[in-house]
């Protein structure tokens, strides 16, 4: 053989093993292609019944089921608030403002001092207080002229010096003095003069400066939470200078959408939270339920009074709150037999021991543990808890092999 030869014979001899090699990776290929394409199997059999699916004796999902039969239960079901805000009792929030106008003297509180009831907060001059001051201590006077003179004009008509009219006109004077002491008494009550400092003003002696001077005092036990009052500064009834509020217990306000407005009554229970104390649960009840629907929200308030003992409540905290309605016996399933399928909220329901049946249901209020179902099972049906998700797969995959609707 010649040299030539050679040379196209070893030629020859590599092409033959280059299309042996690539004909084999071809065909590694091809297989690791069919093995990829081809569906996993099945735990489940086909059915000649629309919806109902049927385990293979054996399947590893039959195994791992637990069913529940359906039953009324007692469901407590809760709603959100949309918005909540925590407010100052108004009924223990006072506004105080002097009653007459005059010059501030001196205040005795601060923001956020602790006050008793009957406190003074503040010190004020004014010349109309001490006008009605004077006019009391005139009348009181009055008053005393007038009974002795009743008292003598009793003593001459025992002895017959004066005539019954005359002993009548000095028993009016009297009763008139009196009535005018009593005028004069009430307003100085009026102007938040105590009963104690209105009987200090009948001595005989009082000094100049105190009698123009009246105190504001605390209308009750609480904190002052607002202060606009400063020494020299004249005032007049028209302006608010100190804010007192009894902040033991607070109000709850929250918004609930108008479509929940028929579950809302007076009585029922409430928890709050708010940001500031994430772990801690502040109970309380409904105590007025909003008549008008706000029209830019559509919304309807509650109100809530919530015991603060500890003040960590504040007002103006935002809150989330949550309203539980009472309890409800309703025919109800376990939150895991219910399932959803694109719109459709369906359960299983036992038909055998490998038969399950895919029905659609239709659910209501939620609680904890239960859900309400208002149609498409009857109480006594057995349906499936613990591996309904496992079904739930099972159907999709035999509808996806099947190409229609499930």
């Amino acid at each position: 053989m010649t040299h030539s030869q050679k040379l196209f014979s070893s030629e020859v001899l590599r092409r033959l093993v280059a299309i042996v090699i690539m004909t084999i990776a071809l065909a590694a290929c091809q297989s690791k292609q069919e093995e990829t394409v081809k569906p996993a199997a099945s735990a489940a059999k086909p059915s000649a019944q629309p919806g109902v699916i049927e385990l293979q004796e054996g399947s590893s999902t039959l195994t791992e089921l637990q069913t529940e039969r359906v039953g009324v239960h007692s469901v407590r079901t809760s709603l959100k608030a949309q918005a909540g805000k925590i407010l100052p009792n108004e009924n223990r929030l006072a506004h105080l403002s002097a009653r007459v106008p005059g010059r501030i003297v001196a205040v005795y509180a601060n923001l956020g001092d602790r006050v008793k009831s009957g406190d003074r907060l503040l010190l004020l001059d004014s010349p109309a207080f001490g006008e009605a001051q004077l006019e009391y201590r005139k009348t009181k006077t009055a008053v005393r002229v007038t009974e002795k003179a009743l008292e003598r004009a009793h003593a001459l008509l025992d002895r017959g010096a004066i005539g019954a009219g005359e002993y009548q006109r000095r028993e009016a004077d009297s009763e008139n003095a009196k009535a005018d002491l009593y005028e004069a008494e009430e307003k100085l009550h009026l102007l938040g003069m105590t009963e104690r400092e209105i009987e200090r003003l009948g001595t005989e002696k009082l000094p100049h400066a105190e009698v123009a001077q009246v105190f504001l005092r605390a209308p009750f036990s609480g904190e002052v939470v607002e202060r606009n009052a400063t020494v020299g500064e004249v005032v007049d009834p028209n302006k608010m200078l100190l804010a007192v509020a009894d902040l033991s217990t607070v109000w709850v306000r929250a918004d609930f959408p108008e479509q929940q407005a028929g579950r809302l009554q007076a009585g029922l229970g409430i928890e709050v939270r708010v940001a500031a104390y994430p772990d801690a649960v502040f109970r309380g009840a409904i105590s007025y339920v909003g008549a008008m629907v706000d029209p830019a929200t559509r919304t309807v308030m509650a109100r809530s009074d919530i015991p603060n003992p500890n003040r960590r409540l504040r007002p103006e905290m935002f809150a989330d709150v949550t309203l539980l309605t009472p309890d409800q016996s309703v025919l109800a399933l376990p939150h895991a037999a219910v399932q959803q399928v694109g719109s459709r909220t369906v359960v299983f329901v036992v038909q055998g021991p490998r038969r399950f049946e895919l029905r659609e249901v239709k659910v209501g209020e939620s609680s904890q543990h239960h859900i309400e179902v208002k149609s498409g099972v009857k109480e006594g049906d057995e349906v499936v808890t613990q591996g309904s998700y496992a079904l739930k797969s099972e159907a999709l995959r035999e509808q996806l092999s099947m190409g229609g609707p499930l």
